[in-house]
């Protein structure tokens, strides 16, 4: 199975925030049957490492290596884990509840279908797999093999133990149960029965009877990701404790911190902030919280581990984006020069003297004769001056992960739409957005007044989730303080709005914030963004598939470009449509 980078980063975001900890190292994700990273067991494994020591529990994971029966043992030493692990979250989150259930019915009825009845080892392990999740919907699972029930009991290990206990559980589980025994122990003989190895099963399925051991293999609840996927030796696991030693574990500060040395040092101060979240995040983003940078870094930001490592993969992504522009600058210029005179042509019409019929001012002798037989007033020529309105164009940037195969075209994209509109003397400023952890997060490549730093756009980088609708709001709010008389905003989007915070409706219930929901918010603000006298355009950047979503979005205003050369013509044409109207 192959995994995105987005659904990969995804699966890591849950993990840091069901540990409230944003120094956890995710060696270990889940995934469902479609590559999607699983909210409700990447949750688990994030609270697995805020209620237990993470290093001894890898360790212990790691005897099950080579055995004959890896896979049982993996899905067994999961099961434990997660039973303990919800029964100590579920009071404190009471989201928790919920998630199990909708998750274990899923895979109730999923696992129905999963193995032949006719296989006495498929029944077997059907038996107690099902029992496990018919117990977490609350249903009856006496299992009619006293062996099985014993073992199903066995592995549910309760809120009481400690990393200790619950290893020793498992162990004892295992070693009763199946041929497991610790490394140094004498091996002991087969008790009760053998399961054959999971992925094996799966294996016989499909025709083949290797087990596959790659880093993304299946397990008995989902396809397991070994990020740091290990040997026979056992490894030193005392960096996962320290690898994020300068953030504070437990509170938000350290996530703000986390995101801090990732994205850049920040624009506002908390009170600041503060104010912004209380006037920009409600409705559907009621729980986001915001996050305003330049991207400005220091030295020893570059040195605090993954957030260090992150903001080292977005200076390298920077450079790359700079590169390939200049590998093909001849065109990039060319496309640039052809924007700015489609511009410059449409701001000289709107700025031409123009002599109209007016009821007011020099009065026109070959117009006298309709006043006096047409009874119309207007027989006086007036001269209106040109218009050279305050125009200003906000770019705005997706700064998703879904854009991660397409960072250098949008970055160039955005740098020649701003060089042509300064080139023309209008004001504009570009900005990137994405979401992560339950913020979003706003990144100020240039502002109105500096027209030197269109090189910044290349700071583009891609990450996180995107929450199209509160990026909006935010920037058609920034639009209507800026006193412009005339106000345009420009998305450059893939149509993917997807965020990993849900939205919380008004009967309590969590609504994900992605599909058809968040095409719809993301409309519902492009709407009231053009009611606020803003026009909204998009130049979509993404695939056929999305298409769609963006025409919901933005109606008639968008434009695609299939072609580099098509570039100048297409989004020239947009622009002065618009400042045609102006």
């Amino acid at each position: 199975m192959e995994i995105s980078e987005f659904e990969k980063k995804r699966a890591a975001n849950l993990i840091w925030n069901g540990a409230k900890d944003y120094s956890a190292e995710p060696g270990f994700r889940v995934y469902d049957e479609e590559g999607r990273a699983d909210v409700y067991w990447n949750s688990i494994v994030g609270a697995a490492h805020r209620h237990y020591d993470w290093g001894k529990l890898e360790q212990f994971y790691h005897t099950f290596n080579e055995t004959v029966n890896q896979g049982v043992y993996e899905s067994l030493f999961w099961l434990a884990l997660e039973n303990a692990t919800y029964l100590k979250e579920k009071d404190e989150r009471p989201v928790f509840p919920w998630l199990r259930h909708q998750y274990a019915a899923g895979a109730v009825e999923h696992l129905h279908g999963s193995f032949s009845l006719e296989d006495s080892a498929g029944q077997r392990l059907l038996a107690v797999t099902l029992g496990h999740f018919r117990r977490a919907l609350g249903e009856d699972s006496s299992l009619p093999d006293p062996v099985d029930e014993k073992l199903l009991n066995a592995i549910e290990a309760g809120p009481e133990l400690d990393t200790d206990a619950l290893i020793a559980r498992i162990a004892k589980t295992l070693s009763t149960y199946f041929t497991y025994h610790l490394p140094g122990e004498e091996p002991k003989e087969t008790k009760g029965f053998a399961l054959p190895s999971l992925s094996t099963l799966f294996s016989r399925k499909r025709g083949r009877g290797k087990q596959d051991l790659t880093p993304v293999r299946k397990l008995s609840f989902g396809y397991g990701e070994h990020v740091f996927e290990y040997g026979s030796e056992i490894l030193d696991q005392s960096h996962l404790s320290v690898a994020f030693a300068a953030y504070t574990a437990q509170s938000d500060e350290g996530l703000k911190k986390y995101i801090e040395n990732s994205f850049g040092r920040p624009l506002f101060r908390n009170n600041e902030l503060l104010r912004l979240q209380k006037e920009y995040c409600f409705g559907n983003h009621t729980d986001v919280k915001l996050y305003f940078t330049d991207g400005s870094y220091t030295q020893e930001m570059l040195e605090q581990g993954y957030a260090g490592k992150m903001k080292k993969e977005g200076i390298a992504q920077a450079k790359k984006n700079e590169d390939v522009y200049h590998s093909r600058e001849a065109v990039h210029h060319l496309q640039i020069e052809k924007l700015t005179n489609r511009i410059r042509n449409a701001l000289m019409t709107q700025r031409e003297e123009q002599n109209i019929r007016a009821k007011s001012g020099v009065i026109s002798a070959r117009l006298v004769w309709r006043g006096l037989y047409l009874n119309d007033e207007r027989v006086f020529n007036k001269i209106l001056p040109g218009d050279d309105s305050g125009l200003t164009v906000d770019l705005l940037l997706d700064a998703s992960t879904s854009q991660i195969h397409r960072q250098e075209t949008v970055a160039a994209q955005g740098y020649m739409i701003a060089q042509a509109l300064t080139n023309c003397g209008i004001p504009v400023k570009v900005s990137g957005f994405c979401s992560l952890n339950g913020y979003t997060i706003i990144t100020v490549y240039r502002d109105y007044r500096n027209a030197a730093d269109n090189r910044n756009i290349f700071r583009y980088f891609t990450t996180g989730a995107n929450r199209d609708g509160l990026a909006l709001r935010l920037s058609a709010g920034a639009l209507r303080q800026n006193h412009a008389q005339h106000r345009l905003l420009i998305v450059l989007s893939d149509g993917q709005p997807n965020d990993v915070l849900k939205v919380r409706t008004s009967s309590g219930t969590y609504e994900d914030y992605a599909s058809d929901l968040a095409v719809q918010d993301t409309a519902a603000e492009v709407h009231a963004a053009r009611l606020q006298g803003i026009r909204v355009l998009c130049v979509y950047t993404g695939t056929d598939e999305n298409i769609a979503n963006a025409k919901k979005i933005y109606g008639r205003d968008m434009t695609r470009i299939r072609s580099l050369d098509q570039f100048a013509d297409a989004v020239g044409h947009m622009i002065a449509e618009e400042i045609a109207l102006l």
